[in-house]
């Protein structure tokens, strides 16, 4: 049965140390390669409140699922922060891509239940639904331009054919694998 919630396509943990946490998840489990960057968002609202907030952010997938690892940097009062104060290293979040991320807050009434929300650079909108997953896991809600919805297939495609070497990149490495994939 289809949903305009979409499928979950992302875990997210909330984590003391991103190179620690990525290298425990690529030795375990063989995730990987995580793409890594800093951000810093100047758009993003915590309970309704405008606050700058810097993370440290990696991207790994797990078969079809995008293992996504946050570290607050900083000290903004942010969800990120209160979620690693309270359970770091534990899963936080879900997320799905939607179509139109306004429209579907609006169609089931939603606007009362996000606790977070943001603007990336690259035009990624998100919220957090507080609590909304049963056990009491936030579900964030992702509207993606098309070019960060092919960089995520991209970081797929290179997981299903990742060597286990050099299991954290910085994302501005991203373009040469996927170059890589393509040579023949």
């Amino acid at each position: 049965m289809e949903t305009e919630f979409g499928k979950i396509m992302q875990l997210g943990y909330v984590v003391e140390d991103v190179e620690a946490t990525a290298a425990q998840w690529s030795s375990r489990l063989n995730v990987g390669p995580f793409y890594t960057l800093d951000n810093t968002m100047d758009q993003y609202y915590f309970r309704g409140v405008r606050t700058d907030v810097e993370l440290r952010l990696a991207f790994g997938y797990w078969g079809s699922v995008q293992v996504e690892l946050i570290q607050p940097l900083g000290n903004a009062d942010t969800l990120y922060s209160c979620a690693l104060r309270a359970a770091p290293g534990k899963l936080n979040h879900c997320a799905t891509l939607v179509s139109d991320l306004d429209g579907l807050l609006e169609r089931h009434n939603l606007k009362d239940r996000v606790i977070q929300s943001g603007r990336m650079p690259t035009g990624l909108n998100f919220v957090y639904l507080d609590e909304y997953l049963p056990g009491g896991l936030h579900l964030e809600l992702i509207e993606a331009q098309e070019s960060t919805v092919q960089a995520f297939s991209a970081m797929q495609a290179i997981a299903e054919n990742w060597d286990g070497k050099n299991p954290l990149r910085p994302m501005s490495l991203i373009g040469n694998d996927i170059a890589a994939l393509t040579k023949p």
